[in-house]
């Protein structure tokens, strides 16, 4: 009779290599309200079910293989048990400081792919080569990323940065004498509510049209912007849970590659934009990813 133990060796060798999935994920949910958890989840159990990943349970944070945070608080949180976590919807400076503390950790940016931005623009706008970004010190980060990609591709990327909403008044006509396009930032401190009169107003009559940063300026008033909705980021986490499951490991932290597009119609017209339709407008950038 032929030794059992190599057989079993193999069958040990065959079960680690397939990660956490050989014996299921068990994932936890926290942040953001109660009816905004069930829903999430409720989603994410369809789409993982979808993507073929069928070895995930739900439990309490403490016991979860992973937890998934909504949101910074939620984010910070979870770093606490000092066991996997995937931030969603967080902002990229917390996400980016965790990580490189070495957390474990991973996340899904609250904020808009910049570079996904200004391909937007360039889509919308093929002449504009004079591309306007105003930051705070806080967001000046945009304009770092977005130098090399712009000047690959030969736009002059001019960039401003201000103190406060203050600052934002006296500099916002200066720049927008010298640009084509405005691209507004994730920028809680310059770019709220309270501002975004002062913004769309003065592009308007400067004739500079205005992308980003979200989908409220857009209803406001600027032509387009990318966003990560709530079902983008559902897709998103599913892909993520579904590789951890098979590797057992997460992606670096960055901006999220499901998106959706959001354009006001009326104020493209107004600058000479036909009618688009959003869904097309996704599939080319998507392509261009």
């Amino acid at each position: 009779m032929k030794p059992w133990w190599p057989a079993l060796v193999v069958l040990l060798l065959c079960l680690a290599a397939q990660g956490v999935g050989a014996a299921g994920v068990k994932l936890a949910l926290t942040g953001a309200s109660d009816s905004f958890r069930e829903r999430f989840s409720v989603a994410l159990d369809e789409e993982l079910a979808r993507l073929s990943a069928d070895g995930i349970s739900w439990v309490e944070p403490r016991k979860a293989d992973l937890t998934l945070a909504l949101g910074d608080s939620a984010f910070r949180d979870a770093l606490t048990l000092r066991r996997p976590v995937l931030g969603l919807f967080v902002s990229r400076d917390v996400a980016l400081e965790a990580f490189t503390a070495g957390c474990g950790c991973s996340a899904f940016f609250s904020e808009t792919d910049p570079i996904r931005q200004l391909r937007l623009a360039r889509l919308l706008f093929p002449g504009a080569y004079r591309v306007g970004v105003l930051t705070s010190p806080g967001s000046a980060w945009v304009a770092g990323l977005l130098g090399p990609y712009a000047e690959r591709r030969e736009i002059t990327l001019i960039h401003s940065e201000v103190a406060d909403s203050n600052a934002l008044a006296r500099e916002l006509p200066r720049l927008l004498s010298q640009v084509d396009v405005l691209l507004a930032v994730n920028d809680a401190q310059l770019y709220t509510a309270s501002t975004a009169r002062l913004i769309l107003l003065t592009s308007y009559r400067q004739n500079k049209p205005v992308i980003g940063p979200d989908e409220l300026f857009v209803q406001a008033g600027s032509v387009a912007t990318t966003f990560t909705s709530g079902e983008d980021m559902v897709q998103q986490a599913a892909r993520a849970v579904a590789d951890y499951e098979d590797r057992g490991r997460l992606p670096p932290p960055d901006f999220a590659t499901a998106f959706s597009v959001q354009v006001n119609q009326h104020v493209a017209r107004s600058y000479g934009v036909p009618v688009l339709n959003e869904q097309t407008l996704r599939q080319q950038l998507e392509a261009g990813e």
